[in-house]
């Protein structure tokens, strides 16, 4: 049988929650939560516009990587959040 293919919509918003969840599970600042999660959700609207495919993967490695200059706590828990840490 052939591999099922699985596509996600990207949203601004879907990316801004989930980095924002990941500072508040680290208890950071509400307000500095909110703006990591702004300055990479544009980053990442930036980076994606001129892309017509991009994998769940090289989304996820760009946000960690954008993640990794800003917070690297919050890039540690976005990278390993499926991960018992």
């Amino acid at each position: 049988m052939g591999r099922k293919r699985i596509t996600y919509e990207y949203t601004h918003d879907g990316i801004k929650e989930s980095v924002l969840r990941h500072a508040k599970s680290l208890r950071l600042p509400e307000g500095w939560g909110e703006q990591v999660a702004e300055r990479v959700a544009n980053a990442t609207d930036k980076w994606i516009d001129d892309k017509d495919m991009v994998t769940e993967d090289d989304l996820r490695n760009f946000i960690s990587r954008e993640l990794d200059e800003i917070s690297p706590d919050i890039a540690f828990a976005y990278r390993n959040h499926d991960k018992i840490i």
